[in-house]
C-alpha cells in the first residue's frame, strides 16, 4: 500500500479532528482508525488495506458533508 497516500489521509484526518471535537462528535473510533493505518510489518512496510483506507476515507468524507451540512432552523 502507498505510504504516502495513507499519510495524506491521516494529515486530512488530523485536521478534522479538532473541529469534529468542537461541535460534539465523539471521534474514538475515528482515531482508532487511524492507529490501524499507521501500522507497519517488520520491514516497514504499510500493513493497512485499500478496504480499510477506503473505510477511514469514506468515514472522513461523510464527517465533511455532515460539518458542511445546513444548520436547522431556529425554533
Amino acid at each position: 500500500m502507498n505510504a504516502t497516500e495513507i499519510l495524506a489521509l491521516v494529515g486530512q484526518a488530523l485536521a478534522l479532528l479538532p473541529t469534529l471535537i468542537q461541535t460534539g462528535v465523539d471521534v474514538t473510533q475515528r482515531i482508532e482508525a487511524l492507529v490501524g493505518l499507521s501500522k507497519v510489518d517488520a520491514q516497514g512496510n504499510p500493513t493497512a488495506t485499500p478496504d480499510q483506507i477506503a473505510s477511514v476515507r469514506a468515514q472522513l468524507d461523510s464527517d465533511l458533508a455532515e460539518f458542511n451540512s445546513d444548520l436547522p432552523p431556529e425554533v
